[in-house]
Order: structure tokens, then sequence, then C-alpha cells
């Protein structure tokens, strides 16, 4: 026993995700999503098991069930601090899942993150959440983001509006194709803050309406969101 190491009775720092890094809780996701957990922990995560220490998720409130994970956790590279845990789900039903996560450190301090996603029905209709742009206010640029249903590529348009309802941009693009490259999340079209003539417009708060396009279901959704350049 090392009766000089520091004093630690604080829990891992916990960050939940489905598929990858970019995901939203409350998100949409397919019905075979990956947890991934990051972690982090000044004296390290305790994956050696032990009575009730193992790193465990609940799925839907079903304690009778967990999922013990300790296998699928890998500290990082010369880094014994921080890791990543993935985990496969399969086969989920679709609808809105509750996810939380518990895991200890070395000291036998625990820690609790929880994460909400919604698993597409295949035979809904086209449906999209979380629109947002980032960063908004902005300067130079902004990305616009959503979540949508589609496994199959989706148009998608954006029209920029003044508040008084003038038009001043249009941006076309295509969501890519399959959860594995996506996971339902486009982050695909960039805005440089210029009209269509490629004038640098005002500062301000403007209106953007979101227009995605499913040809596969013949389906169209709309969204408007506003934004601020600053």
């Amino acid at each position: 026993m090392n009766e000089d190491a520091p004093v630690d009775n604080t829990g891992p720092v916990i960050s939940l995700y489905m598929n990858d890094e970019n995901f939203v809780s409350g998100g949409i996701t397919n019905e075979s999503p990956t947890l991934l957990a990051i972690m982090e922990d000044e004296n390290g995560i305790n994956t050696a098991s032990g009575v009730g220490h193992d790193i465990v998720a609940i799925l839907d409130g079903d304690e009778t069930n967990p999922v013990v994970l300790n296998d699928y956790y890998q500290t990082g590279v010369d880094d014994y601090k921080t890791g990543i845990l993935s985990y496969p789900f399969r086969d989920l039903e679709p609808g809105l899942h509750t996810l939380t996560l518990k895991a200890w450190d070395v000291y036998n301090n625990s820690a609790v993150s929880e994460i909400q996603f919604i698993v597409y029905d295949k035979d809904e209709a086209l449906v999209i959440n979380n629109v947002l742009n980032y960063p908004n206010p902005f300067v130079n640029y902004t990305e616009f983001w959503f979540n949508h249903n589609s496994s199959d590529p989706l148009d998608v348009s954006i029209q920029i509006f003044t508040v008084s309802g003038k038009l001043v941009r249009t941006l076309n693009g295509q969501t890519a194709t399959g959860f594995n490259v996506t996971s339902s999340l486009s982050r695909d079209i960039v805005w440089d803050g210029r009209d269509d003539f490629g004038d640098k417009i005002g500062k301000g708060v403007y209106i953007y309406k979101l227009k995605v396009h499913s040809n596969l279901l013949n389906k169209t959704v709309e969204k408007i969101e506003k934004l601020v350049i600053l």
C-alpha cells in the first residue's frame, strides 16, 4: 500500500454517443447502433471486474438484463487515464430508448451517464430532427446539421431569407449513403455567409428553411430555424 497515494473521491468522466462522436442525445439511429463511451479518470478505469464493479450498460431500465462491457473497453495508447468503449447492439425495436452506463475507477469511485436515442422504423415516413447550424452565431462560415431516419441518399436544399422574407442564398446537397457512413447525422452543407452573387451579406438575424426530399419514399420534410451573422 502506498500511504502517500493521492486522494481520489471522484468517479470517471463518461461521454456517451451512438455510432460516432457527432451524435446528439435524442437523435435517430438504425436498428443496430454502436454504443461509444469515451471515459477519463486521473487514476484509470476499473476493468478487472469485482463484485458490483463491472462496466455495465442498462437499456430502457431493464436492470435484470445488464450488459457487462469490461471486455469492450480499450485504454488510449500510452495513456491509462483515458479510453474508449465500443459495443454493437443488434436488432433493437423501433422507438425511443434510454441507455445508462455505470463505470468505476481503480479507487472504486463510480459514475453514471445516460443517453437517449430513437431507432427509426423502416416502415415510417421520412423524419428529421435536431436541426441546427454550427457555429451559430458565426462570422465566416457555418455548417447545417440534422438527424434523419433514411439509409438512402436524401436531396437537401437550404434557403436563407432575411427576416422580411427576401431570399438571399440557396444551398443544395445530398446526404451520404448508409448509417455506417453518416450515423443518420448530416453536416455536409457549409455556408460562407455570402449571397447567390458571391457578396458578403450584412450582420444580423436570418431565417433558413431546410428541405429534405427522399426519392425512395417520394416524401419531403421541411424545417425552419434562425441563424445569426456577427
